[in-house]
């Protein structure tokens, strides 16, 4: 009988930690960015539902009166969703320095700082949440603006990188380029 439950306990322990434990690693799997998805300035690229193209890559110019080690940058994505309600939860833009830094998107961004980097006759942008975007028409384009304040030294070789629950372990890198 004791070997009856030495052998059910060897078999039972590690059958119950590899039951919660996938529930544990399928969430790991939607927390972080594993498999990039390359994309190109100005080239569409698939992911999550949507059909995604990184319009720009702006940075504030310095001007007297502006700290001279950091500066502004501004990236704007035309997003089209695939389908009505397509959801773009827990959205994340980065931006990314060749050693692996990275600047997140400001939450708040002042209007001041949204028009110095407006382009004129653009549309205002919106930020990358899944409410934006759920809301949005399939087939109609919705720009997506990421603010960051990042070192002026780094900001002509920043990637953007951009990823979404539903995404993950995918996420979008576009590659450094001019602006069109």
């Amino acid at each position: 009988m004791r070997w009856l439950a030495l052998a059910a306990l060897l078999v039972l322990v590690p059958f119950t930690m590899a039951a919660t434990g996938w529930r544990d690693a399928r969430e790991l799997l939607h927390a972080r960015e594993w498999r990039p998805v390359e994309g190109a300035m100005a080239q569409t690229t698939e992911y999550d539902g949507a059909a995604v193209r990184l319009v720009s890559v702006d940075v504030l110019p310095f001007e007297p009166g502006l700290p001279a080690d950091r500066t502004f940058v501004r990236t704007r994505l035309s997003l089209v969703p695939g389908a009505a309600g397509a959801q773009w939860s827990d959205c994340t833009l980065k931006l990314v320095d060749g050693t692996g830094r990275s600047w997140a998107a400001i939450d708040t961004v002042p209007d001041l700082l949204q028009r110095a980097l407006a382009k004129p006759g653009e549309p205002p942008g919106v930020a990358c949440d899944g409410l934006a975007v759920s809301a949005a028409k399939p087939g109609v384009p919705l720009a997506i603006d990421g603010y960051y304040l990042v070192p002026r030294a780094v900001a002509a070789q920043l990637q953007l990188t951009v990823s979404t629950r539903g995404g993950r372990p995918r996420y979008l890198r576009f590659a450094r380029g001019a602006t069109p």
